[in-house]
């Protein structure tokens, strides 16, 4: 299975000081040559781009494939490349993806796609991170979720790893 990011979950990672965990859940993740630019833009978290001083061996920055998917046009060349390539690898992929628009596209093509926020409650349930803890935190980034989305997250969060009733 081919792990591919976007830049979105990235930066969400690096402000909360977590981008560990995509190695500790999936092992291996690939980006892009765009996503890994747009990683290394001054706008980018500056954790971020710390972090791409010296990436990882567990962290593969690939060429982009080209061209892009004529579905992909209206978004930005970062997002266009990450699906591209996870629809390359569709069979056996997985595209980690925030924006809106963008996941819509991956839906459209059928793509296994999680964000952020997903990744993060697997991080919890298996209990990597602590679920209020690494939520409060996320409220303090630029990364934005609606408090009915945290709710939403946290009361999955709390049946799945509540005990079973006796």
């Amino acid at each position: 299975m081919i792990i591919v990011s976007d830049n979105s979950a990235l930066s969400c990672l690096a402000e909360l000081g977590e981008l560990d965990l995509l190695q500790q859940l999936y092992g291996i993740i690939t980006i892009t040559a765009t996503v890994h630019q747009e990683a290394r833009h001054p706008r980018a978290p500056d954790a971020l781009r710390r972090f791409f001083d010296h990436p990882p061996a567990w962290l593969e920055i690939v060429p982009d494939v080209q061209p892009f998917l004529d579905e992909t046009h209206a978004l930005d060349p970062g997002e266009a490349s990450a699906i591209t390539l996870a629809w390359q690898h569709r069979d056996s992929s997985l595209l980690i993806m925030d924006e809106k628009r963008s996941r819509k596209v991956s839906q459209a093509l059928g793509l296994s796609i999680t964000g952020a926020a997903g990744l993060l409650c697997d991080a919890a349930r298996v209990g990597l991170i602590d679920f209020e803890d690494t939520f409060r935190r996320l409220a303090q980034t630029r990364f934005h979720l609606s408090p009915a989305i945290v709710e939403t997250l946290r009361q999955r969060h709390q049946s799945r790893s509540s005990p079973p009733v006796q």
